[in-house]
Parts: C-alpha cells; structure tokens; sequence
C-alpha cells in the first residue's frame, strides 16, 4: 500500500494543516530538527509514491504538491484525454479520482481541513488543483 508511516503522517498532517515545525515539536515532545527530517522524508516519499503511480500507469504529471498531497495528471483512455487527481489521505495512503467521477465526502472534508479549498466542494477543489 502507498502510505506513510504512521508518526511520520502525522507530522505531515501537522503541517499539512498549517503548524509550524517548532510547534509540532512541542505538539510532540520532540526536537525541531527530528520535525524537520520527518518533513523532508515525507515529502521524499509522497514524490516518489505519485511519481511512481504516474510512471506505471503512464500518465502524463501536470502538477504535484507534496506539502499538501495531491498530483494532477493527465490520462491518455482509448483516444481521449481526462484528468487524474491523486490525493494522499491520512490512513487511508494515496486514492486517485477521474475529473468526471464523484468526489468523496471523506476527500472534500480532507481538502478542506489542510486548507486547499475554503469550501468542501468539488468544483472549488478541481479550481484550486488546477490553478
């Protein structure tokens, strides 16, 4: 499964969210730079779990966002194009959406409460992964 481990997530949730690492740190009882590592390492790790996911199913990368956890991608079907949204969800690892497929409740809620949209709604998420 394409997931990160659990204490390392739940820094990268922190973050995600809008902590700084000097918070998370005294969040966690740890050091900053025990924070810092675990960042870099998650980023490291989410880079290459969407690039490997784009790699085996051949899509075209438009756009990845560690920091937040989600890639764009387009998807060559037969001989039409769609775009392909990969989310990495806490718990849950990396769950991917064709543009014309329902969005979730548990994904909205997610977008919402790391601070990509203002408003749990579809059409505002694709807006915001799309700028």
């Amino acid at each position: 499964m394409f997931k990160l481990p659990e204490r390392m997530e739940m820094i990268w949730l922190m973050k995600a969210e809008g902590l700084r690492e000097i918070e998370i740190a005294d969040t966690l009882g740890i050091s900053r730079q025990a924070v810092n590592k675990a960042l870099r390492d998650a980023k490291a790790k989410l880079f290459e779990m969407f690039l490997g996911l784009a790699e085996v199913f051949g899509f075209e990368v438009i756009r990845v966002n560690v920091e937040k956890g989600f890639m764009v991608t387009n998807a060559k079907i037969e001989h039409e194009v769609k775009r392909v949204y990969f989310f990495y969800i806490p718990k849950m690892g990396v769950r991917a959406f064709f543009e014309d497929s329902e969005f979730p409740e548990y994904l909205l809620k997610h977008a919402f409460e790391i601070g990509i949209v203002k408003n749990p709604v579809k059409g505002e998420l694709i807006k915001m992964l799309e700028s």
